[in-house]
């Protein structure tokens, strides 16, 4: 039994040290194995990377048409074994006009099942750079909406600044309460029954604010009426936006 024992712990300490000496790969092999990482990726899609590999540094060119493209190139590519540095000088096309970002991106958000009427995202793009603000009610909503907003052709630089908001059951509660207050309202039934009621419900300490949009004036003073009346709050802000129509 010993004898068989010290075998096996031969034969895994020889496998070991196999794997030890095992020489590092050249740069080719690198730069083909990167190569493969970014086709299984693939980043052909979203538009081309070439790579180039000395002494162990890669270095990442080459056209993409979103930020998420460009940084799955460059976490592909540190991955790869023999790899010690990478430099990514891949560009990101923005030649994507801001109100076709501004619009791709809102769509994003509104199909994000994670977001309700207890948040609010607000973005603004320029040159390529796309800006988020607003309120959250879990931190897993910042992170996902920032990789979702990545994603978005034309868009180089994210900048969340999304808030999350404190977790507490009062606030919890009131948000429910002014909710019920404002969409079981019959004067809001038509905002209720839609897929993406656009009247948002922001509490952060006790403190009400309310944003998004509504058709008229009277709907932004009856929801602001709604949400005082409600009780509970230490206060109401009313952000509340007036179009013609709500979408």
């Amino acid at each position: 039994m010993r004898s068989k024992l010290s075998l096996g712990i031969l034969i895994v300490v020889l496998g070991a040290g196999l794997c030890w000496g095992a020489p590092p790969p050249t740069d080719t092999q690198t730069m083909e194995t990167i190569q493969s990482k970014l086709d299984h990726a693939e980043l052909d899609q979203h538009g081309s990377v070439q790579v180039a590999v000395a002494g162990g540094v890669a270095t990442l060119t080459g056209t993409v048409d979103n930020l998420g493209s460009k940084l799955d190139a460059e976490n592909a590519a540190r991955k790869v074994r023999g790899v010690t540095q990478v430099i990514d000088n891949i560009q990101v096309n923005t030649t994507v006009s801001d109100a076709q970002v501004l619009e791709q991106a809102r769509h994003e958000i509104v199909m994000y099942y994670g977001y309700t009427i207890f948040d609010n995202v607000e973005l603004a793009a320029h040159n390529g750079t796309l800006r988020v603000a607003g309120q959250v009610t879990e931190p897993f909503k910042k992170n996902d909406i920032g990789k979702i907003l990545e994603r978005v052709n034309g868009v180089a630089v994210l900048d969340n600044n999304l808030d999350v908001l404190p977790l507490s059951d009062f606030d919890n509660r009131l948000r429910l309460q002014v909710a019920r207050a404002i969409y079981g309202d019959p004067n809001f039934v038509n905002y209720a029954n839609l897929a993406r009621p656009p009247i948002h419900i922001i509490v952060n300490n006790g403190n009400v604010t309310l944003e998004g949009v509504v058709a008229n004036s009277f709907d932004k003073t009856k929801a602001n009426m709604d949400a005082l009346h409600a009780g509970l709050s230490f206060s109401v802000v009313d952000h509340l936006q007036v179009e013609n129509h709500v979408s």
